[in-house]
């Protein structure tokens, strides 16, 4: 069983990935709006079950915390660059979103299963608080 730590690195990753397979390039740093829409993201997710540990009444927090963390990581295929925007993006030099999200993929969710998290994360953020490959 992963520990708490490693559940939460596994899904910003996935989480990362599963954004910018939508087309999306950026979503709000507002932590309000970051944190609830990845609450609705994740009670809505058919995977959540199969990471345990991030739980509770705020699991958006976590996501922050980790999202936080993310940037610099050695190990992963993709973080997130925290500013005005919170910007995800690829670690791996000459490696495709699809590519990442593969090789990304485990028992836990498919590539699939981690694109369907970055829409319905998306899906939950007001237009303006997104910026898009097409911007």
């Amino acid at each position: 069983m992963a520990t708490k730590d490693q559940q939460v690195k596994h899904v910003v990753e996935g989480v990362a990935l599963g954004v910018l397979a939508q087309g999306v390039t950026a979503v709000t740093s507002a932590k309000i709006e970051f944190e609830l829409a990845f609450n609705h993201a994740w009670r809505n997710w058919s995977r959540a079950a199969h990471f345990p540990s991030i739980t509770g009444f705020d699991p958006g927090n976590q996501f922050w915390i980790g999202v936080g963390k993310s940037e610099g990581r050695r190990g992963a295929r993709a973080a997130w660059q925290r500013g005005r925007w919170s910007e995800p993006y690829v670690l791996l030099n000459e490696w495709t979103v699809d590519e990442c999200i593969e090789c990304h993929a485990d028992e836990r969710a498919s590539a699939e299963d981690w694109k369907d998290l970055g829409a319905l994360y998306v899906s939950e953020f007001k237009p303006e608080d997104l910026r898009r490959t097409t911007d």
